[in-house]
């Protein structure tokens, strides 16, 4: 399974100057000191390009109940009320920016708050390392303390839609709420790291910026640990291991000779693997071959235990076969 998510944001918060955390006509200051009376939210924070975004109003100063509030876009106005209702907003393309204005009008006094936001897409790409047959189709599962890649595919645009080179953007690689410093850099765009045990997930969050900081993106994906599996399949020996169907608990000998193969899904490392019948030790390997010998209808049940060290990990599972009339004993070769 591949997870994938495509995030971005360019902003540019204020009037006068890039990260500035909001922008205010100069009757405001006046009226308020150095406090900003207007405030924008934007939801998601991270917007893709032609995406909806919802812009929402605040202030701890003004009573946006009793003024009149203005959204304009790129100079038209798309949303006029009173009140801190949201507007919905549609973002542009990539590299292209949307230009918010918010206008508020109260007791006569006008304030103005304005957001400029570019888009970009981040796509996080997840690859598990861990164990399956060789034809399993997509990704496999993180096992627990297992290893994985994270690989960050930034489209960062110029203002004149030009691609920004991956190798010279800034990556900022985060395990939930810490930086992981080691890892970040510029065109560190590929995380190796290890899972964490089962039911402690994590969430793995990039941050990609220009060198100077004026186009940022961002994606995360959340990283839950599995245990691992085993599964027995039928290994024709004119076709091969039929990965295609896994068998079931119980089955019913049709032939003088059969051969079992054991698949350990998820695990980090390939573990050894131990056959059994009837709780016996019998050999070990991918493959088991079984014949029954003798008089008469019986059942014998097949065990199969992995185990790896490096992290502890361990699976099994079990096969009922029942042999036919002219059979008494089952044995593995």
């Amino acid at each position: 399974m591949k997870y994938r998510l495509l995030l971005g944001l360019y902003i540019l918060l204020g009037t006068f100057a890039l990260g500035s955390a909001g922008g205010f006509v100069v009757h405001a200051q006046s009226q308020f000191g150095n406090v900003d009376p207007l405030t924008l939210t934007i939801d998601p924070s991270y917007p893709k390009p032609y995406q909806i975004v919802t812009v929402t109003p605040g202030s701890d100063l003004i009573d946006l109940s009793a003024s009149t509030v203005t959204f304009s876009v790129n100079g038209t106005v798309v949303q006029r009320g009173s009140g801190a209702e949201s507007a919905s907003i549609a973002v542009g393309g990539p590299g292209t920016v949307t230009n918010i204005t918010l206008t508020v009008v109260n007791n006569g006094q006008t304030y103005t708050e304005k957001i400029s936001i570019r888009p970009a897409d981040v796509a996080l790409v997840l690859e598990p390392i861990s164990s399956t047959h060789p034809f399993y189709e997509g990704s496999p599962l993180i096992g627990s303390e297992g290893r994985l890649r994270l690989i960050a595919v930034p489209d960062l645009r110029t203002s004149v839609g030009k691609p920004i080179p991956a190798s010279s953007l800034v990556y900022t690689w985060k395990n939930d709420d810490q930086i992981l410093q080691s890892s970040s850099g510029i065109g560190k765009s590929v995380l190796s790291a290890t899972a964490s045990v089962r039911y402690r997930d994590s969430t793995i969050t990039v941050i990609v910026s220009s060198q100077d900081s004026s186009i940022t993106g961002s994606a995360s994906v959340r990283i839950s640990p599995t245990d691992p599996v085993v599964r027995i399949y039928e290994n024709d020996p004119l076709l091969g291991p039929r990965y295609e169907n896994a068998l079931p608990n119980s089955i019913t000998m049709t032939g003088s000779e059969e051969t079992y193969r054991v698949v350990p899904y998820f695990f980090t490392s390939l573990p050894s693997l131990a056959w059994s019948v009837n709780g016996t030790p019998s050999q070990t390997g991918q493959d088991i071959t079984v014949r029954p010998t003798g008089n008469g209808k019986g059942t014998a049940l097949l065990g199969i235990d992995a185990e790896s060290d490096s992290p502890v990990q361990s699976g099994a599972s079990s096969l009922s076969v029942t042999f036919g009339a002219s059979a008494k004993n089952i044995f593995g070769f």
